[in-house]
């Protein structure tokens, strides 16, 4: 471990603070909406939590982002379809996944191109939820990226049924659900799991959170972003290249100029890592905490953490596959945040 230079870090996020937020989540909008709460109260219970945004996925329509209580920032937009991937090896080959815009312009536009949703037109137009074949589902996923969006598998080992890995990866470049429902759960423990079969393996996926909450919001299962303000295009602008934290502290972390979620050469760097921004829903100061770096071989270094200020380490690299970096609440054993890798380029 070598002394921390922060200049680069400070660099790559002048300007930047932390934002705590859900990434998955449905409210009654009307329609075909299936959630139980209306936009004016997340509204105010979002502020009672002390939560800057949700991500507002209603089934089926785009109608929640044209509500007058929507407000860019507050609320990030999108949509949780449903498909079944035709010609799937996977014993049930049903999914779930959602598409991250900042408004619904983007997400109508990608619903009139793939005739397959029989989308029948503005603000009050709804769609169905057409099967794919793998080859498809991933022309989806290149013209969701192609039209600003973020894509995400949610809940995976909670849908989809396989015993292959790969079975649940359709494109680099993409979320994974990690988090589900809260860090303690067992689909967490499930979807972990497959997130490291997935690293091992070659795939350059990210780490997600998501509450898929119906009915009022909470902050069990935060995702901490780092953005130049709260705005839809800031957090789009870091969601599309991987550089957020899954979980509910933050976790900065960069290799020469190349920030988490990146790919760069190793070779004769400095991995930087800086965490903290701890939400309140995980700050304890009674409790001990512990930073975790890990490389594709397992943890290589811990350090135990305070969950009030932020926390610097450096490192000298090594030719390994990614280094990447786990916050734990060491007296509950929980992992309450989960940083996306960098990459190494010279040994994929």
């Amino acid at each position: 471990m070598t002394q921390p230079d922060l200049t680069t870090l400070n660099k790559l996020y002048a300007g930047c603070r932390a934002y705590h937020g859900e990434m998955h989540d449905h409210s009654a909008s009307g329609g075909t909406s299936d959630g139980q709460v209306p936009l004016d109260e997340w509204v105010k219970e979002l502020a009672e939590l002390n939560m800057d945004f949700a991500a507002i996925l209603d089934h089926r329509q785009v109608r929640h982002m044209y509500l007058p209580e929507w407000k860019d920032g507050l609320f990030v937009g999108g949509s949780e379809p449903g498909t079944r991937i035709s010609d799937s090896k996977a014993t049930e080959t049903s999914m779930h996944y959602n598409m991250v815009f900042t408004g619904p312009e983007p997400l109508e536009a990608l619903l009139a191109e793939f005739p397959e949703y029989k989308f029948t037109g503005g603000s009050e137009g709804h769609f169905v939820y057409p099967a794919f074949t793998t080859e498809r589902f991933g022309e989806l996923i290149d013209a969701v990226k192609a039209h600003g969006g973020f894509f995400v598998h949610p809940h995976p080992k909670q849908v989809m049924v396989s015993d292959d890995p790969l079975d649940y990866w359709f494109r680099d470049e993409t979320g994974l659900e990690v988090f589900y429902n809260e860090p303690e759960s067992k689909f967490t423990e499930a979807n972990y799991a497959l997130w490291t079969d997935l690293l091992a393996l070659g795939k350059r996926v990210w780490a997600c959170s998501g509450g898929d909450k119906h009915a009022h919001p909470d902050a069990k299962a935060l995702t901490t972003i780092y953005a130049e303000g709260c705005t839809n295009a800031d957090f789009l602008n870091h969601l599309r290249k991987g550089d957020f934290t899954c979980g509910s502290a933050g976790i900065r972390m960069v290799i020469g100029d190349t920030v988490t979620g990146g790919k760069t050469a190793f070779d004769g760097q400095t991995l930087t890592v800086a965490a903290g921004d701890f939400h309140e829903s995980v700050r304890f100061p009674d409790h001990t905490y512990r930073i975790d770096i890990l490389d594709d071989t397992g943890v290589i270094l811990s350090e135990e953490i305070p969950c009030d200020t932020t926390t610097c380490l450096a490192l000298e690299t090594k030719n390994v596959k990614f280094y990447r970096a786990e916050i734990w609440d060491v007296t509950r054993n929980l992992r309450i945040a989960v940083g996306n890798p960098i990459w190494n380029e010279q040994n994929s």
